[in-house]
């Protein structure tokens, strides 16, 4: 606690008096919209008295970080048009949920993710607010696996380099192709970067690409994923 918050505020804590209001930005292009739970204005800006806060920030011991959910209530009407013309641009913009200590003057930030989701009607409108990290929604890119290598022989990742790697000894000259095994690399210099897996079975690729009975034969390494 010491690190994150300030002596005023741990006093504040300590006694159980603190007053507190909760704060709520966002920007869309030039234009800053703040709005808290009561009309106040802190460090210089105003915030609008129509924020509400419906699901808050829940302490968790798992990575996934859950969802905020805040209302607008008794929005103008004019407010309103904004949110519903700038719905597509609030998609994915950043949003900051503050607590704000009133006798100490200092705000803690509670929450700060990015706009997932946007219902308007003429009076209100509701926000869900998405956390940075979400583990649980993630996509892990498919890895290519082969037992070859699967860089183009000469190219920056393989590296190989005239004069400079060994050369082929059948000609004395620099090594013109490459059948990208584990001791081809080798013999050009090359095996601290052969991205090859060195253990591919048959065993391993059937149970990746299925066996039958009068299966055409397996495509070659370099065509075969993993999800």
């Amino acid at each position: 606690m010491p690190r994150t918050l300030s002596a005023a505020i741990q006093t504040l804590l300590s006694q159980n008096t603190q007053r507190v209001c909760h704060l709520l930005s966002f920007t869309v292009g030039a234009n800053t919209y703040r709005f808290a739970e009561d009309l106040l204005t802190h460090a210089g800006n105003l915030y609008l008295p129509r924020l509400v806060v419906e699901a808050g920030p829940r302490y968790s011991e798992q990575l996934q970080l859950q969802p905020v959910q805040v209302r607008l209530q008794n929005i103008t009407l004019e407010t309103a048009q904004m949110l519903q013309s700038e719905g597509a641009l609030l998609q994915g913009q950043e949003a900051t949920l503050e607590r704000l200590f009133l006798a100490a003057r200092e705000t803690v930030v509670l929450f700060k993710g990015r706009i997932s989701n946007l219902v308007v009607s003429e009076s209100d409108a509701t926000l869900t607010l998405a956390g940075e990290l979400d583990p649980s929604a993630a996509r892990i890119p498919r890895r290519k696996y082969s037992a070859l290598c699967v860089w183009d022989f000469k190219d920056a990742r393989c590296g190989y380099t005239d004069g400079v790697d060994p050369n082929d000894p059948g000609t004395g000259q620099p090594f013109v192709v490459c059948p990208k095994d584990f001791v081809s690399c080798q013999a050009r210099g090359r095996k601290h970067r052969f991205p090859g897996f060195l253990h591919i079975t048959r065993e391993l690729m059937e149970i990746v690409e299925g066996s039958a009975a009068g299966a055409p034969e397996p495509r070659d390494w370099s065509e075969v994923y993993l999800d």
